[in-house]
């Protein structure tokens, strides 16, 4: 009986297209994020390029965005931690740039960015894992 609920879990993992990391792992993103609360605008957008160590997170940000971005050019260093889900991202930039959300199975991160006491919607997809 055990074993027949594992192979569905299992199934069900597989057809769903969700990909369970180990300890340590890395990947690339496509990131976007745009204002919480106003008009919606084009989103803010970039190339997020994380290393995941045992809860310690690393890596980088590049922007890519078409619509004028302080930030368009610089390569930005990213630190931070994951545990049960849960992702702390802080950018260092002139004034903050801090996301607080969560990673789900396939890698993808969701949550609210703040930056310069301003919030955000942030969304990072996996765009390749070596």
């Amino acid at each position: 009986m055990k074993l027949t609920r594992l192979a569905a879990l299992l199934a069900l993992v597989l057809a769903t297209g969700v990909t369970l990391h180990g300890h340590v792992w890395q990947a690339t993103y496509v990131a976007a994020y745009e204002p919480t609360f106003g008009p919606s605008k084009v989103p803010y957008s970039g190339i997020l390029k994380l290393k995941f160590n045992n809860g310690i997170v690393s890596g980088t940000y590049e922007a890519t965005s078409v619509r004028p971005d302080p930030l368009y050019g610089k390569t930005i260093a990213v630190s931070g931690n994951v545990s049960e889900g849960h992702i702390t991202l802080n950018f260092s930039t002139f004034g903050g740039f801090t996301v607080r959300g969560t990673v789900a199975g396939d890698g993808e991160i969701s949550g609210t960015a703040t930056i310069k006491g301003q919030f955000y919607s942030f969304l990072a997809k996996v765009k390749s894992s070596p």
